[in-house]
Parts: C-alpha cells; sequence; structure tokens
C-alpha cells in the first residue's frame, strides 16, 4: 500500500465523516465510487445527462449516517448507523490503516519512504512518521541505514574521482581552436577509418628551447602528464600488421589506401622480411661502441630523434572524410558517435546546433579514469600532415593529392596520448600476474561504467584498448574508438532489429552470440546490456598470455610462419569448447571468465557484479573468497570504510611525487581502481557478487 493511496484513503473517509456528522452535502469526490460508471464497465448502456445528474444527487443524498458501520475494504454501507461517530472513527483508523501498514505492505511502505528522504523529497517520510509510531516500528530498518551510509560512500568518492578526471585544457578549449593552435608531430596510429597524430600546443617557450638546443621535456599542463620517460623508445606500433593478417586486413585492408598494391600472401611475406631486416639492424646497433657520439651514427642519431615523441603529450585523431560536405554541421551529423566520449562539446557553432538537435537522443558519456581523455573535438580543413602521402593518399583533397577522394574539411578529435595498444603491451613486455589482474579490472570497471549510463562500445578488441605507462607504475588501461558505440537515449542498450540495414557493431569476430545470431523481424531486439562483457571475456585471454579463441590464425602470416591455427566461432560455439585458461589466472577469475563467455546471456553475471568479483578478489579479506566466509552487512561496511579512509587520506590528486614513492608506484593505479568501485557500491550488488563467490568456491 503506497503513501499515495493511504492518503486518499484518509482524505475519502474523512469527507464521509464529515458529511454525516454535519448533515450537509460537501462536494462530489472523483476518487468515490460511481454507479455511473460502474454500470457503465458491466456493459449497461449510459442514461442521459439528465438522468446522469439526478442519479448523481441521488447517491450524494444517500450518504452514510453517521452510525453507519464500514466494512474492511474501506467502502461504507447504504443502512442506516448504529454506532457514534467515535466508534466509525476507531474502525476507519483500525480496520483501513493499522491493520494495513502492519501487513507485508509495511515493509514497502518503509523502502520508498527511505529512498525518497535520501534522494531529496522527503515530504512523505514525515507523512508516515505517525503511523510508524503507532505501529511501533521505525521507518528505517537496519539495513536501510547501511545503504544510507553507503551512500555516503558513494558521494564521497564520487568526488574524489571527479577531482582526478578534472583538467584544464577542455576547459580552456572554445570556438576560437582551430588546427593552427597546434603542432603536429609524426604519426603514431593508422586505422580504415582514421589517422593519428602526436601533438602539442605551440608554445613561444618551445621555439626558444629548441633554438637554444635544450633536450628536456618541455613543460606539459598538470592534466596531461608526461606519457613515458625518455629512455622510452617509441614505435610506431600501428603502423605494421603486428599479430595476424585477420587484423592487418581489418586495419588496413578495408582502405583503399593499400588494396591496390597488396595481397594477403605478398603482405605477409613482406612484412616477414622486414622484420628479419627489423632484427638485423638491432643486431647492429647492439654492436655499436657505447660511447659513438649521434653525429657519428645515423642509426642512433634517429634512435634519438624518434624519443623526441615525449615532447607531445596530446593525440589528434583525423577522421577520414570521403562522402560527407565540407561544413561542420554534415561532418558532426555523420561521426557524432566519435564524439560521445567528449568533455568539451561546445567548441564551436556548429557544434552547439548539433548539440540542441540530439540532446533528446543521444547519450553523454561522463568521463572516467578507464575511459579515454578526449578533451574536445571540432571541424576543420584537411591539412598535409607529415607522411601522409605514404599512409592515407586517397583519403586526402584534391587540393593535396590529384589522385585523393577526400574532402577538403573533416572532424578531428583532441585527446591525450597514450604509450601502447594492449596489443603492443602484451606483445613487448613481461607483465606480472597482478599486473594482468589489474588489467582485466580496469577494462571491467570501464563496461561496467558504460553500462550504467546506457552505452555500449560494440568495437572492443585489443587494438581498441590503449594503456598508459608511468616509470614503474602499472599501467592504465583505457577504451577508446566510440566510432561504432551505441549511445541512444530512446532505446537504451535495446535496440530495434527491423532489417539489416540496422548496424549490430564493428569487430564480428568479438561480437556477443546474442547479438550475431539475431535475425531482423518486426520484433527482433538487439540487447547489449552483456555484449561487451563477452568481449571482454574473449579479451582476457589475451590478457593472461593466451590466443583468442575466437580470432583465427589462417591467413598469409600464419601461413608464413607455419602457424595455423583454427578459431571458435561465436555462433554456434559450445561452452564446454571453451580452451582452458593459463596458470597465470587465478582459479577463482577462471571460473569468471568461463561465466562471461557463456554463450546464454541469461547465465552470465551482469557487468557490475563481474567487476565486483574482481575487486573483491583483489581488496576484500582472504576469508571472504573461502567457502562458507560469508560476511555480514556490518562487516562490509566496515570494510568499504577502511577502504574509502585510504583513499581520501592517500589518494588526493595533488600529492607530492615525492609522497607516491613512499606509498609504492603501484599505488597510482590501485587507488583509481579503489575510488571507481566505491563510486558504485551497493551493499545488495557487493552481496551478490560474495554469493557468486562461494557458489564457485563451496565443496
Amino acid at each position: 500500500m503506497s503513501v499515495r493511496l493511504l492518503t486518499v484513503r484518509l482524505i475519502k473517509h474523512g469527507r464521509y465523516i464529515l458529511r454525516s456528522y454535519c448533515h450537509r452535502e460537501i462536494h462530489a469526490n472523483i476518487l468515490e465510487p460511481n454507479p455511473l460508471k460502474t454500470r457503465c464497465k458491466r456493459g449497461f448502456p449510459l442514461p442521459s445527462s439528465t438522468a446522469a445528474a439526478n442519479a448523481t444527487r441521488q447517491v450524494a443524498r444517500s450518504a452514510p449516517s453517521p452510525v453507519s458501520v464500514l466494512p474492511r475494504n474501506g467502502v461504507p454501507s447504504s443502512g442506516s448507523g448504529l454506532f457514534r461517530i467515535g466508534q466509525q472513527a476507531r474502525k476507519l483508523f483500525i480496520d483501513n490503516i493499522l491493520s494495513r501498514v502492519t501487513t507485508n505492505y509495511s515493509e514497502e511502505l518503509r523502502k520508498r519512504a527511505t529512498r525518497k528522504l535520501f534522494y531529496g523529497d522527503s515530504a512523505p517520510f514525515f507523512a508516515l512518521i505517525g503511523v510508524s509510531l503507532a505501529t511501533g516500528s521505525g521507518v528505517l530498518s537496519k539495513e536501510d541505514e547501511l545503504e544510507g551510509v553507503c551512500w555516503e560512500i558513494r558521494e564521497a568518492a564520487s568526488r574524489l574521482q571527479n577531482a582526478w578526471n578534472k583538467d584544464e585544457i577542455s576547459e580552456t578549449l572554445n570556438s576560437n581552436f582551430t588546427i593552427d593552435d597546434l603542432e603536429v608531430g609524426a604519426p603514431i596510429a593508422k586505422g580504415c577509418a582514421a589517422v593519428v597524430y602526436a601533438a602539442n600546443f605551440k608554445k613561444s617557450h618551445n621555439e626558444a628551447a629548441s633554438e637554444l638546443g635544450h633536450a628536456e621535456v618541455p613543460p606539459v599542463p598538470s592534466a596531461v602528464p608526461t606519457a613515458a620517460s625518455a629512455s622510452t623508445v617509441w614505435r610506431h606500433e600501428l603502423m605494421t600488421p603486428l599479430q595476424n593478417m585477420s587484423r592487418f586486413v581489418h586495419n588496413f585492408g578495408g582502405s583503399v589506401d593499400n588494396i591496390l598494391n597488396y595481397s594477403q600472401p605478398s603482405a605477409a611475406s613482406d612484412f616477414v622480411g622486414a622484420m628479419k631486416r627489423e632484427q638485423e639492424l638491432e643486431t647492429e646497433r647492439e654492436s655499436e661502441p657505447a660511447g659513438l657520439s649521434p653525429a657519428m651514427s645515423p642509426r642512433l642519431a634517429g634512435k634519438l630523434e624518434s624519443s623526441s615523441i615525449d615532447a607531445y603529450p596530446l593525440a589528434l585523431k583525423m577522421m577520414f572524410n570521403y562522402d560527407i560536405q565540407s561544413n561542420a554541421l554534415s561532418i558532426l551529423r555523420a561521426m557524432y558517435k566519435e564524439t560521445v566520449p567528449a568533455r568539451q562539446r561546445r567548441m564551436n557553432t556548429a557544434a552547439e546546433e548539433w548539440e540542441r538537435l540530439l540532446q533528446n537522443q543521444t547519450l553523454v558519456l561522463p568521463p572516467h579514469p578507464n575511459i579515454v581523455c578526449m578533451f574536445g573535438f571540432f571541424c576543420d580543413e584537411v591539412r598535409n600532415f607529415p607522411d601522409g602521402h605514404l599512409l592515407y593518399p586517397i583519403a586526402q583533397p584534391q587540393r593535396i593529392n590529384p589522385q585523393g577522394y577526400g574532402r577538403n574539411m573533416s572532424l578531428y578529435l583532441l585527446m591525450k596520448r597514450y604509450d601502447h595498444s594492449l596489443r603492443g603491451l602484451l606483445d613487448t613486455q613481461e607483465l606480472s600476474t597482478r599486473t594482468r589482474i589489474l588489467l582485466l579490472a580496469q577494462m571491467l570497471e570501464a563496461v561496467t561504467h558504460l553500462s550504467r549510463h546506457g552505452v555500449a562500445h560494440r568495437d572492443l578488441k585489443s587494438d581498441n584498448v590503449l594503456i598508459e605507462l608511468q616509470d614503474d607504475k602499472s599501467p592504465v588501461l583505457v577504451l577508446s574508438d566510440f566510432g561504432c558505440c551505441l549511445a541512444d537515449k530512446v532505446h537504451g542498450l535495446r535496440l530495434p532489429y527491423v532489417s539489416h540495414d540496422v548496424d549490430k557493431g564493428g569487430n564480428a569476430a568479438l561480437m556477443a552470440p546474442e547479438i550475431f545470431n539475431t535475425m531482423p523481424g518486426p520484433f527482433a531486439v538487439l540487447n547489449y546490456g552483456k555484449a561487451d562483457l563477452w568481449a571482454c571475456g574473449a579479451l582476457a585471454y589475451e590478457i593472461f598470455g593466451m590466443r583468442n579463441p575466437f580470432y583465427s590464425c589462417s591467413g598469409g602470416l600464419a601461413h608464413e610462419r607455419g602457424e595455423l591455427t583454427y578459431s571458435l566461432r561465436n555462433s554456434d560455439y559450445k561452452q564446454e569448447q571453451l580452451p582452458p585458461m593459463s596458470d597465470a589466472c587465478p582459479p577463482l577469475l577462471q571460473h569468471l571468465v568461463y561465466n562471461i563467455l557463456n554463450p546464454s546471456p541469461s547465465k552470465r553475471v551482469s557487468p557490475d557484479i563481474a567487476a565486483n568479483v574482481v575487486q573483491l578478489f583483489l581488496w576484500a579479506p582472504s576469508n571472504w573468497l573461502k567457502a562458507g566466509g560469508m560476511p555480514n552487512s556490518s562487516e562490509i561496511l566496515q570494510w568499504l570504510l577502511s577502504l574509502t579512509t585510504k583513499i581520501m587520506c592517500e589518494g588526493r590528486p595533488q600529492l607530492h611525487p615525492s609522497a607516491g614513492a613512499a606509498t609504492g608506484q603501484r599505488a597510482y593505479v590501485e587507488y583509481l581502481l579503489i575510488c571507481s568501485f566505491l563510486a558504485r557500491a551497493r551493499l545488495r550488488r557487493i552481496r551478490g557478487a560474495l554469493n557468486w563467490i562461494q557458489n564457485v568456491v563451496a565443496p
């Protein structure tokens, strides 16, 4: 029984009492039962307007007397009164209020009033105080009090997370910002739809430092720290195929830039030969004298020149525009998905107009530590950037390349520059088990953040997951490339699939089975609630040093190396066919990955439960992860409070660099994870993760 219904009951029966007490008519109440409406519902014809008016007056005259008896359902009888007003009032209160709030409805009333109290509307709470006192039980149960403290924890963690996500760059971008305000460096990545360049703001002291021959890294804004140390050698990791020809074809073969020059076997042979020559050059570099100056060694000079990428803390992504009109509004209308994670959304007049057009349809993704830091976007003319004639000649406009098919204007995305893709990190570095677990936890936190805000990435793969390295700290993982995302405010994560024209997403190999197997129809729906989570399960194999079971290595590169392997098909695989994970993955997380990769979405855990399981594995007391170690709510809350105290005291973003060394180089990533966990912590969801763990570890 809701508060609203209780209030209606009190008003209705109060009018009956006043009417019978004063012996006069009170204005008709629309909530009172109308014999005309009842007669209409039963199928009898309605009388004329005159008859209806007479019937209404007759009902008013036949109001119950002060001594009429009210049944338990609250409707007064039509007979004559037998008791006094006091007895009738006693019937009203006892039979229609106290007897109801002492049943199963009382708990629901208390919960609803508690939610109203804690979320800004406290009026219904005060309306229930008298009823609560009459029943002898409090409005707030013990569980409600614990959830109230949990809400305070979420608020404190959210404020700290907002302080971490705050940057100065996005706040300074305005409508006057153009490509001329940036210094564009070397290309760092290229795909079939865009190219990424290293960039930095043009500053007068940069030019002065270069004229003086200063070798130090120029100062950058505090919100964009230097991404790599001076000893890091930059490598163009996405400029050549990294793993197999299927990824090469996805990144390059789909573009007309390369299709006339390479076939799959010839490209694989050329790449293998290039890798051998690169290894020979590395051997020669190691054999050169240590004291040789760069001026005497061109190879070492080139090596030092490549490390100058550290002077560019930003990344500028230019989208290829082949068929969109060269005006900002048309470009934004066609490429708006790329701008979903942007922090500054009104950098020019066209962007403001576009935001007004889509504000009721498109979702905006709030900042998160594990989502790419995109400061803003703008439309400008396509320039002749370095190596453009080699990397994307067909995408250039004819004023730059007479054989080009590109338009004169395109979309630019200004982002923070990261050091590696996930694929590049796994190929070049040996990672500890704890670092791999932290990478998986960050990926699940990012997917949970997307799911909470109604956004689906739909193109998760190791090339779209970027890594930031900071000295000896654990790497920070972020999701990037939202060009295939679903950010629909109208349909949310359930997209109607009425025809094949509806786009399902980008990477077909890592498309969830429920998405891949759905056929279009009048009532067909693509449910992306757990689709990105399924892709995370497939990427977990790569994180823990194994081959992705849904990637095949049957192309030219695998044939050249003699590494022919075949993959599972996401359309018809069985869970029993999943290969066992490596020993580097703990048994509990292995069960989690197997659950995430279940072909049936109803049998998978939700994204937030999956993220909670990994967070509990990292930070919770060890006895909670054992059979029979289920804690109670008070113990969970005490643990959450201890985590909150730790990050509030030690995880401030204004910490001095020397303070971080005292607590260990790994503390920064750990604090980011704990803060993300606390910012969405709920006792009910944490208990759900603990219940899942107990079911797994139970003998």
